[in-house]
């Protein structure tokens, strides 16, 4: 990774931060400036607006998806791998729904939208080819997709803090959306 890519980070996890902390609306390149260190000038550089950087945290936000899809399917071949990846990189089972990934995605996608519903356009696309490997997975393209949206909705649920799940429920409905992409079609 070069100085600049590392520099591209670290403003992008202080937006992230400033997400987290402050809330979208004081998102701005200032305070992006302030909270990685950096002169508003060196955010400039690297993002020359606001829209550029929220753009810049969706496109981290589906490579992070990505990478942690492949580690997941690596050791699964079988039908329903892609489906199982999914589900269990989308909640993580096991895992609390606090989890600082979680939030940090949550985090990029509420700035989308938020700030400027187009630079939703590269997620739609990928949601749109996720869907796609769902349905092609070797397995009911029923139960796959039912899978899917479950997840992405508990997912949504937990971000917006609507109907939360005790953790032993939680792990039970990650399994058996999990199970779900097990069965035959």
């Amino acid at each position: 990774m070069t100085k600049a890519d590392e520099t591209r980070a670290r403003i992008l996890t202080a937006a992230e931060n400033v997400v987290l902390r402050d809330g979208v609306n004081h998102l701005t390149l200032e305070s992006t400036a302030t909270q990685a260190g950096l002169s508003k000038g060196g955010v400039l550089y690297h993002f020359p607006s606001r829209d550029a950087l929220v753009g810049a945290m969706v496109t981290r936000l589906i490579e992070s998806f990505h990478a942690d899809l492949a580690d997941r399917q690596a050791a699964d071949r079988a039908p329903g791998s892609f489906t199982r990846a999914y589900v269990q990189a989308t909640f993580d089972p096991g895992c609390p729904p606090e989890t600082e990934r979680e939030n940090r995605l949550g985090a990029a996608l509420v700035a989308a939208a938020t700030a400027e519903p187009e630079l939703l356009a590269p997620l739609q696309a990928d949601f749109a080819d996720m869907q796609r490997g769902v349905q092609n997975d070797g397995i009911d393209a029923a139960r796959a997709t039912v899978a899917r949206l479950a997840a992405d909705g508990l997912w949504l649920a937990e971000l917006f803090g609507l109907g939360p799940l005790d953790p032993g429920l939680r792990a039970r409905v990650a399994d058996v959306l999990v199970d779900l992409t097990r069965e035959s079609p």
